[in-house]
């Protein structure tokens, strides 16, 4: 069983929305229900109950069996269910906990027992809008739909009961009405509200007020007294036989039990108009975002569910508005569910994706949000709870800025977003908080070698185990820096603000000098993780480097190169990502948070920084690696972290990770597709700067997307490969014209005959990487409504396919792995030599696509199939097979 067992059985995908008369109807009815409400103060509940007949749909949706390790979840602006698949879940209103072991059992009229949900439960249909929990019995059929409103505070059941016989349904959950850590309440206690059918859950203070109830309640738990119950309550719903639909609904008002009871009233009478809105803010996402398609299924239902994960990250507090929180997981016994803070670096990660995907607006709230938490000496925020009202957040704890990569980041993520806009009015909003920020870094920068301090910034790389205070500077947060400085000084050009500009100049080339000469390891060719007090470089050698060279665009050429490579050496690079840290090191450990597990995100940097260096094989099989996790603890997810030497999510990995998402997308873009924006251009009109320089897996026919957005327009585009051939199509919409680069890529050792755009020839440059052809051309400028095609024509060639790693739940890594391939047409003997990877005792068969006759592999067996070959690559058995062992193959 391969990862496939972690993705849909079935995917649909449409974005037609309906709009008929029966959509109209059901506005009406909502609204003369709310009115009937207000005027009466009570329930109606035949009002109430009335749910449309079929319910709208996003069109996309995930169908699983149940998995009871699996993890799921519904989330809104305010609020979210945490569950695993057994069907037991917790409820949070935020910043509450309102109850958790919330589950279900069945009782058929006539039979003496009940019998439980989870031994029912058949299906999980995860959609954006809602999970679906189905439960099959021989006599009935029920569906339990649980969705959150998008803004409202509150959460909805609606049960689609399909029964022979009169059936009930029992609600048990055990109370908690508990805030979110570190915050606390006393005096927690719950009453009946008989007139809304509805347990009423509150503190002494009676204030807080949250209610859970239903107007299908045929009878509930009798409390002996106020005080919460110590085990389960239960809420029993009766529906007569055939075909009926209840709502069960959870509201909180923060103010009053009078306020959270018209909360209540009000989801019920309007609950169908408020799904209508989630369905419809899922089609429009979908609709106007970057669509990816490849034709690796699995690959393209990755970048789809990320892009929705990364949506699924909004959370809305009344005084600072709404931002992204880093990610969702179940709070279990305490009261902090996974991660679902507002968190500065995770935020800012995603904003980056946020704008590969199109989802411009989202960027800019995101950063609008951080600005409005920026400390008064430019400090970035690096967490803050959702209980921050109820306790002295910035005060008595520490935690709200103790990270030192969060402001530098945040001067990297105001570039990243003027890059892909060139909105001079956002940079208007943000230079006052940005000349914060800079001012901020510059007071924990050493000036002997320009790079920030981390006694003096605070935490970056690490924050718990044995490598906590081994450096004083580490290369992750000096990544983040050197990418700031880079992007301070494009902003401050285009802002007319020469000395800054110059300033950060200065500084960017010193810190750049600095890396390069003391924190480079010649004997090893990587940089090393940090400096020790007394300014020793360590002899840590891990992921970390890969935030500097994914960021920076002026590193030294052939060192990035070396240091991007080492990300595919086995002792960093697994089948499902790369680890903090080398196996092979003392202080490695595969469980431990920060030296030794592999966590997507970072998996993700490795992946762009290989991209972006000229290392497209190794690049494809880290980022599917990251891709193909999707799914693995949560429907359409990615998890947090990996163990280190298993395919296993961490143990108290949080399943749903909205960062970890960013490691699927920013290389997909970024490094499969090959677009990036450079801001506006320095000439008189200033068009946007755009790069396409794709890089196709050799077996790869097309690759095709749409909805890129750059400046005020979208492109869309494909890339058609085939053997002697590749073509480049582009397309812009709307807005002004933009200065594109088209540089395609051809087959190692090809021998490129003509380029031409729209028919017509044109002058190209060659870059040999060794690993493949970049093929250049001069920028040129594409009008709107304009499509551009360049093609070239090339002979011979060897395409590599790089091994796509499927590792099975608990195995070790096992896949080949490239480390390097070199290549020189004018050596007929080897053409190509390739260095790879893999297990002792193990032979891989790796797929060559070429158009040349008789190719060779010396001592090799080689077996050709039309345009491609299969060569065989075997390793000589040593002492233990969980060994990799290198060796060079040479084709001719």
């Amino acid at each position: 069983m391969n990862r496939s067992h972690f993705f849909s059985k079935r995917v649909q995908f449409s974005i037609a929305a309906s709009r008929d008369w029966t959509c109209i109807l059901r506005r009406f009815v909502a609204l003369a229900s709310l009115l009937f409400l207000t005027l009466s103060g009570n329930v109606d509940l035949a009002c109430a109950q009335s749910l449309p007949e079929n319910l709208p749909a996003s069109g996309v949706a995930l169908h699983d069996s149940p998995n009871p390790l699996r993890f799921f979840d519904v989330t809104g602006r305010n609020s979210a269910i945490f569950g695993h698949q057994n069907g037991q879940f917790e409820a949070w209103i935020y910043p509450i906990k309102l109850l958790h072991n919330f589950r279900l059992e069945f009782l058929e009229e006539g039979q003496p027992e009940t019998v439980r949900g989870e031994s029912l439960l058949r299906e999980i249909v995860t959609r954006p809008e809602s999970t679906t929990l189905v439960y099959v019995y021989p006599n009935f059929t029920v569906r339990e739909i649980l969705w959150a409103p998008l803004q409202s505070p509150a959460l909805v059941i609606y049960f689609e009961v399909d029964c022979a016989q009169p059936l009930d349904i029992t609600a048990a959950f055990v109370p908690d009405f508990k805030p979110m850590w570190p915050a606390s309440f006393g005096g927690q206690h719950s009453s009946w509200i008989a007139d809304q059918k509805a347990f009423a859950l509150t503190d002494a203070t009676e204030h807080a007020t949250a209610l859970v109830g239903s107007p299908a309640v045929s009878s509930y738990t009798q409390f002996t007294d106020h005080q919460l119950a110590s085990g389960e309550t239960i809420l029993r719903l009766h529906f007569t036989a055939g075909q009926n639909r209840a709502p069960l609904v959870m509201t909180l008002d923060m103010d009053s039990s009078a306020a959270a009871i018209a909360a209540y009233r009000d989801v019920l009478s309007r609950s169908a108009t408020l799904f209508e809105e989630r369905v419809v803010h899922h089609q429009g996402f979908l609709s106007r975002t970057l669509s990816f398609e490849s034709p690796d299924a699995q690959l393209n239902e990755a970048f789809l569910w990320s892009k929705l994960t990364l949506d699924s990250g909004w959370v809305c507090h009344p005084r600072h508005g709404c931002g992204l929180v880093a990610g969702y997981g179940p709070s279990g016994s305490g009261e902090r569910p996974g991660f679902a803070w507002w968190f500065g670096g995770d935020a800012m990660m995603s904003s980056w994706a946020l704008e590969d995907v199109g989802d411009l607006d989202g960027a800019r709230q995101a950063l609008r949000f951080l600005k409005g938490l920026q400390r008064d000496d430019g400090k970035m925020l690096h967490e803050m709870t959702q209980s921050v009202d109820l306790l002295d957040w910035f005060g008595k704890f520490h935690y709200a800025y103790y990270h030192a990569d969060s402001t530098p980041m945040y001067l990297y993520s105001l570039g990243q977003y003027w890059s892909r806009t060139g909105d001079a009015n956002f940079l208007d909003e943000f230079w006052p908080s940005l000349r914060k920020a800079y001012a901020y870094c510059l007071s924990t920068v050493t000036p002997e070698d320009g790079l920030m301090d981390n006694t003096r910034a605070g935490l970056a790389a690490v924050e718990v185990g044995v490598l906590r205070g081994k450096v004083v500077k580490d290369i992750y947060l000096e990544g983040f820096w050197v990418g700031a400085l880079e992007a301070v000084q494009r902003m401050a050009a285009a802002k007319g603000d020469a000395s800054l500009a110059d300033d950060a100049a200065q500084r960017a080339a010193k810190a750049r000098a600095s890396l390069s000469k003391n924190w480079w390891d010649p004997d090893r060719h990587v940089f090393t993780f940090g400096l020790t007090a007394d300014g020793q470089r360590t002899d840590l050698v891990g992921v970390w480097p890969s935030v500097l060279l994914a960021l920076s665009d002026q590193m030294n050429a052939p060192q990035a190169t070396a240091a991007a490579s080492a990300f595919a050496d086995p002792r960093i690079a697994t089948d499902w990502g790369a680890r903090w840290l080398a196996n092979d090191h003392p202080l490695y450990d595969p469980l431990s948070y920060n030296n030794g597990t592999a966590w997507p995100f970072m998996s993700g940097f490795a992946a762009w920084a290989q991209y972006r260096h000229g290392l497209p094989l190794s690049a494809f099989s880290l980022w599917s690696s990251v891709a193909l996790l999707t799914g693995l603890s949560s429907p359409g997810a990615v998890p947090e972290l990996m163990n280190g030497d298993r395919d296993l999510a961490g143990e108290f990995a949080v399943p749903h990770q909205l960062f970890s998402s960013d490691g699927v997308l920013l290389p997909a873009v970024r490094g499969v597709l090959g677009l990036e924006t450079q801001g506006p251009a320095s000439t008189p009109d200033h068009p946007p700067q755009i790069s396409f320089a794709p890089s196709l897996p050799a077996d790869w026919h097309f690759l095709r997307f749409g909805n890129y957005s750059i400046g005020r327009g979208h492109l869309a585009g494909e890339v058609l490969q085939q053997p002697s051939q590749t073509i480049l199509r582009l397309k812009y919409e709307d807005g002004s014209p933009v200065l594109a680069t088209l540089a395609p890529s051809v087959p190692a050792a090809s021998r490129v005959k003509a380029v031409s755009i729209d028919g017509k020839p044109v002058k190209f440059s060659l870059h040999d990487f060794g690993r493949f052809v970049r093929v250049n051309v001069a920028p040129f400028v594409v009008r709107p409504s304009t499509q551009v095609t360049l093609t070239v024509d090339y002979d011979g060639g060897i395409g590599i396919v790089p091994p796509e790693p499927h590792p099975q739940p608990g195995e070790r890594s096992s896949a080949l792995k490239i480390l390097r391939v070199e290549s020189n047409t004018q050596t007929p003997k080897c053409l190509v030599r390739l260095a790879v990877a893999g297990l002792a005792g193990h032979s891989y068969a790796l797929s060559l696509v070429s158009t040349l006759g008789n190719l060779q592999a010396s001592g090799l067996v080689m077996r050709k199939e039309g345009a491609d070959y299969m060569l065989q690559i075997p390793f000589e058995t040593a002492g233990s097979e969980s060994l990799y062992l290198n060796r060079e193959v040479c084709v001719n």
